[in-house]
């Protein structure tokens, strides 16, 4: 699987209206897409952010959607007055325990490492991080983004509160400072949003 993240950044004040478009128009045009997995929309209000993200069955369906969806992409650039980036990734390993309602915590943690270990950044993570990542309270969904090209990647993951995710947060510290040291794993601080809607199919 495979999914293109689309940021958007631009006037705070209009994120309520933007929200409602990305969520309302846009997200049924990308569903409605041949090979689509589902669409989450995040929000970062102070920053002025959305990052709405599309998921789909492989990298052909991802890339032929990217002509298709521009004037959508467009639109909800438009809506909030802002600019708008795209990253791409695989899907290299995801799971859900529940789905997040609205107003579930996001945070999202890039990663580097030199791209011929990006197969031992994935091995490492499976064997070593996700019996915690699994057990952890209030944890609803997790996925590990990579991009076997470039070696960037990110770690996404969904909690029921803030609370949850910052009791979590000394154990995340430690595997990444694991990571780092086995594979060689560069991490920025993790950002945190807020989830809008989520409906993707991660089995």
């Amino acid at each position: 699987m495979y999914t293109r993240f689309t940021t958007v950044r631009g006037d705070p004040d209009k994120i309520d209206s933007a929200v409602d478009r990305v969520d309302g128009e846009l997200r049924a045009q990308v569903e409605a897409t041949p090979g689509n997995r589902g669409f989450a929309v995040l929000v970062d209000v102070s920053g002025g952010r959305i990052l709405g993200a599309s998921y789909w069955d492989g990298s052909d369906s991802m890339r032929a959607s990217e002509a298709s969806l521009a004037g959508s992409r467009a639109a909800a650039a438009a809506a909030l007055a802002g600019e708008i980036s795209m990253e791409r990734f695989e899907v290299a390993v995801g799971f859900r325990h529940t789905i997040p309602a609205r107003g579930a915590v996001a945070r999202l943690t890039r990663t580097r490492v030199e791209p011929a270990r990006v197969d031992d950044h994935i091995t490492q993570l499976e064997q070593e991080a996700l019996p915690k990542i699994k057990g952890a309270p209030g944890l609803c969904s997790f996925q590990l983004l990579v991009d076997r090209d470039s070696g960037a990647g990110m770690i996404v993951t969904a909690w029921e509160n803030q609370a949850s995710a910052e009791a979590f947060a000394p154990t995340a510290e430690q595997l990444r400072a694991r990571a780092a040291d086995r594979v060689g794993i560069r991490f920025d601080q993790p950002e945190t949003m807020t989830l809008i809607r989520s409906t993707v199919r991660l089995d």
